[in-house]
């Protein structure tokens, strides 16, 4: 036997009772679910002002959260983590509207950095202000990323001077929170601690200066963080849990809805923890486990969704080469994809590969899915995107994990999993969150970091006479709610604000502002290992370490970068601060072995004193020595460890993705001894230390 097989079972949603006042259905429905109409219930409650809807997966949340929009003229700003999704959820929101046809004819506008360049380039505008204004102004129904809403109310897209005269501070975020009176958050769960601080400083400027405004959170995955902070802030939330209300039943009754089909979950045993050994099984599986299963049901769709872009890339060709022959069509997804081939791949797939970027909520209909996991709910989203629609006769997954994970879950002491053993959803998710091993959540990040981002706000609304005059006690009451959220004085965070900026230190404080990080080791690429893509979207960016270890490229000089880049109709802006410009021409069938080297003081002294710190001088082993050259001259910001990185990521918990590698001050070094963090990195592992000393102590900063 070289794989665990189990059955879980089909999953029912409870209808709702009646429909709710104010709601007319399609002609064709007959119903609503019940989280559905109580999500529209508790978003008409003037006694509310927040509601966390934690439906399954596939259960219709996004119905939830449009419902106001299409039968109550609800203006509506969305938020969504990935271009992907918010592509996927912009079909589904034109679907709504055809089917409600609402009077107003709400219309509908997706927006994310790119098609705003784009947008102000066609328009001739003369700003990102100007442009967020006009697409505001025109939308009743706005799908945008957090990344934007952050920014707008951390006063980014302002026209200031290098002594900060210029807009008001209310310019932007006040026009763009009066017009909207839905603030809504899809997959809020993949948020970090520093993610969930920036949209709670965004609430909370929002609460005192544009108040009566309404949130709703959507997510399977509860976040007690996020909950923790709104129940100090004053905020009124209620959570619709349909678990725990008994909304949901495994076998068929009168007045409940099918909402996932059974499916067969094979676990492969004896799969080694190491970045290779999914990539491997696939390509001893390619024929006789994934190729058999098209072949025995014919109609199937399946995915294949890894954690690794690289070994997509090196997977695709191999698999068009078996399946096209068959008139299977094979396409990809991932950070690396072009527009094109991503807003095409979802629709046109036999067989999808892809990463990040589809498991995030799109729904596509398949029914095979082979997948990784970096954590419980990484699982819990990926698998997710299986058995949600009929029309299949047969629902199969592979999960490929670690084999010391299916040890836990079939083998050791009390495990929760027999082998053909059938369960229901709800008890199958618990035995996963329980035994797949922890995932560090940087809980004290808020308190260190968060208030940085606090202080800039509250700056804001004290320091200009208009924005006194405007909102006369905004500024108290903010300063009031976010001391007792986050337990911090207002005033210490001042202190450290100026300090940074008095050291010129203000890349930290940059970074502490910032949304998902800034990409310091990000590169601009030109790829071209993809020929049928449009010359405009082989223009890309991509981070260092990455390339080194995954790609094979050349050196391009940035002036010959950027005028290709122009020729090819792009803004050259979105590559000004790249670290350097390479042209990618392939993908290494093995992983480069390489590491940063640092050649100027101590390292030793260098990582015991716990500081986060800007280090220039940096090199790296791989690569060129012109990538060493910009990399030394640039300033980074960075944490480093006296502990190697495989100690530090198994002590803490560190997630898959996160920026820590290998450093050493000999560049011969086989086994690097100390461990660099960069960006938001290096400040969420300085956090596991500094909330053990003295709190008077706040020298932290290097």
């Amino acid at each position: 036997m070289t794989a665990y097989t189990i059955g879980l079972q089909p999953v029912y949603s409870q209808r709702a009772e009646a429909v709710p006042q104010g709601v007319t259905l399609p002609p064709d429905w007959s119903s609503l679910s019940w989280h559905q109409a109580e999500t529209f219930k508790l978003l008409q409650d003037p006694n509310v002002d927040v509601v966390f809807n934690q439906a399954m997966t596939g259960d219709g949340k996004s119905l939830a959260a449009y419902l106001p929009a299409m039968t109550n003229r609800t203006y509506t700003l969305a938020m969504y983590p990935t271009n992907e999704l918010a592509r996927d959820q912009e079909k589904q929101v034109a679907g709504y509207k055809a089917q409600f046809k609402p009077e107003y004819d709400p219309q509908i506008y997706r927006l994310n950095a790119a098609i705003l360049e784009e947008f102000i380039q066609t328009n001739k505008l003369s700003s990102k202000l100007t442009g967020l204004c006009n697409r505001a102004e025109n939308s009743e129904i706005l799908l945008t990323n957090p990344d934007i809403f952050h920014y707008i109310h951390d006063f980014r897209y302002l026209r200031r001077n290098k002594e900060g005269k210029g807009d008001n501070a209310n310019r932007l975020f006040a026009k763009i929170d009066e017009n909207y009176q839905l603030m809504l958050f899809d997959e809020f769960h993949v948020l970090s601690s520093a993610q969930i601080t920036s949209i709670l400083n965004a609430m909370l400027l929002i609460k005192h200066t544009v108040p009566g405004k309404k949130f709703l959170f959507l997510s399977a995955t509860p976040n007690d963080l996020l909950e923790d902070f709104l129940a100090k802030a004053g905020l009124r939330y209620r959570i619709i849990d349909p678990v725990k209300q008994g909304a949901y039943q495994f076998s068929h009754g009168d007045n409940w809805r099918q909402i996932n089909y059974p499916i067969r979950l094979s676990f492969p045993k004896k799969l080694e923890p190491n970045l290779r050994s999914s990539y491997d099984w696939i390509l001893e599986n390619v024929e006789t486990t994934i190729l058999s299963f098209f072949q025995e049901h014919p109609g199937s769709k399946g995915a294949i969704i890894l954690n690794s872009i690289a070994a997509v890339k090196k997977l695709v060709p191999k698999f068009k080469e078996i399946f096209e022959p068959l008139g299977l069509k094979v396409r990809e997804n991932t950070g690396l994809t072009g527009e094109t081939e991503k807003s095409r791949s979802v629709a046109e797939a036999d067989l999808l590969l892809g990463t990040s970027t589809i498991d995030v909520g799109v729904d596509f209909k398949i029914n095979f899915l082979v997948f990784e996991a970096a954590d419980a709910g990484n699982f819990i989203q990926r698998f997710g995107r299986l058995g949600r629609h009929e029309g299949f006769e047969v629902y199969q997954a592979y999960a490929l994990l670690p084999n010391f994970i299916v040890e836990r879950l079939f083998e050791m002491e009390k495990h929760p999993l027999e082998d053909e053993g059938t369960y229901n959803r709800i008890t199958f998710s618990e035995a996963i969150r329980a035994h797949y091993g922890y995932v560090n959540e940087f809980k004290q990040y808020p308190k260190r970091w968060g208030g940085i981002q606090s202080a800039c706000v509250h700056l804001e609304l004290k320091k200009s006479w208009q924005m006194r005059q405007q909102y006369p006690e905004a500024a108290d009451k903010f300063e009031a709610d976010i001391e007792s959220t986050l337990g911090i004085r207002i005033k210490q965070m001042y202190a450290q604000l100026f300090r940074c900026m008095e050291k010129e230190k203000k890349k930290i404080i940059d970074e502490a502002r910032s949304f998902r990080g800034i990409s310091q080791l990000d590169c601009g690429i030109y790829d071209a290992t993809n020929l049928d893509e449009p010359e405009r979207e082989r223009f890309k960016n991509y981070n260092l370490p990455s390339l080194l270890s995954n790609f094979t490229f050349e050196w391009m000089e940035k002036k010959d970068f950027m005028a290709q880049a122009k020729k090819g109709g792009l803004a050259s802006s979105r590559f000004d601060e790249a670290l350097c410009y390479l042209k990618l021409t392939g993908y290494r069938e093995l992983r480069e072995d390489w590491q940063f080297y640092y050649g100027g003081e101590d390292l030793k002294d260098m990582s015991k004193s716990g500081k986060v710190q800007i280090l220039k001088g940096l090199e790296v082993t791989g690569g060129t020595n012109d990538i060493s050259r910009k990399l030394a001259n640039r300033g980074l910001v960075c944490f480093i460890s006296d502990c190697d990185r495989a100690t530090l990521r198994g002590k803490l918990g560190l997630p898959i993705h996160f920026q820590a590698y290998g450093l050493s001050d000999r560049a011969e070094e086989r086994k690097p001894p100390y461990t660099i963090a960069f960006g938001r990195s290096a400040l969420l592992l300085e956090t596991l230390i500094w909330h053990w000393k003295p709190k008077e102590d706040e020298g932290w900063i290097c």
